[in-house]
């Protein structure tokens, strides 16, 4: 049997501990699997470069770097598996998260491609407007970073990307935000959400260009969330994208 996240906010007078638990949620999550796994890189980075310094080791940049890009796409994948267990943990513990059959119509598939091809197009536009002010639409740091590790461990940062990635991501930006945070004014939490989930994507560096492209994607897939109702839908439009991209990079390599 398929299930999927289905919060039980449907009675008003729950939604006030709906929205504090979703808060209290996204809070821990931010500071536990983004801020912490990136804190946990820097500081392994950092005693990485001690030992080689303090026992002379004999290994180059290069090599030091796969080994800093190895270590991260193992520890993203971990985290990542993590994060999953304990937002379902913890919402399901807090009494707003209950399971549902998927339902995939043959309407959602024609939605989901829909988005997609609105993903395309809003991505041209933003090129053409960005080179018509002369504006640099370099890739983004984010991108760059997800090529170089898909070049290092494809197999496992496939499973982040492709899967882990739209499951995790649509759950924090739309289900938490604009479906509990912000359930009785969808529209302000489809901007926060969409603004969220280009903010998300900038940790690896940031970029007015890469923000604006994200928080379209971010935007195109809140608007799909709040027509259906159904997360299942934005998260199978974010793995179409995904698993798009990832295999364009492959085919222009």
């Amino acid at each position: 049997m398929n299930n999927d996240l289905h919060y039980n906010t449907f009675i008003p007078e729950n939604i006030p501990n709906e929205r504090k638990t979703a808060i209290k949620t996204l809070v821990y999550y931010i500071l536990i699997f983004v801020i912490g796994l990136n804190v946990l890189l820097f500081l392994g980075s950092i005693a990485a470069a001690i030992v080689v310094a303090a026992t002379g080791m004999d290994i180059s940049d290069d090599e030091l770097f796969k080994l800093f890009t190895d270590a991260s796409i193992y520890l993203d994948t971990i985290f990542g598996f993590l994060s999953l267990w304990w937002l379902y943990y913890y919402t399901k513990k807090n009494g707003i998260l209950s399971l549902r059959r998927i339902k995939i119509s043959v309407y959602d598939i024609l939605l989901i491609l829909g988005a997609y091809a609105a993903l395309i197009v809003t991505a041209g536009l933003l090129d053409f407007i960005f080179k018509s002010f002369g504006v640099s639409i370099a890739t983004p740091d984010n991108q760059k970073a997800v090529e170089d590790l898909l070049s290092s461990n494809p197999v496992l940062m496939m499973i982040s990307a492709i899967i882990l990635a739209p499951i995790k991501e649509e759950w924090i930006t739309r289900k938490l935000i604009i479906g509990s945070i912000f359930k009785n004014l969808p529209y302000v939490g489809l901007i926060v959400s969409s603004f969220g989930f280009g903010l998300l994507h900038m940790i690896a560096g940031f970029s007015f260009y890469a923000l604006i492209q994200y928080s379209l994607a971010g935007l195109i897939f809140g608007i799909l969330y709040i027509f259906t109702k159904r997360i299942e839908v934005s998260i199978l439009a974010h793995f179409l994208n995904n698993f798009v991209s990832i295999l364009a990079f492959y085919l222009l390599k």
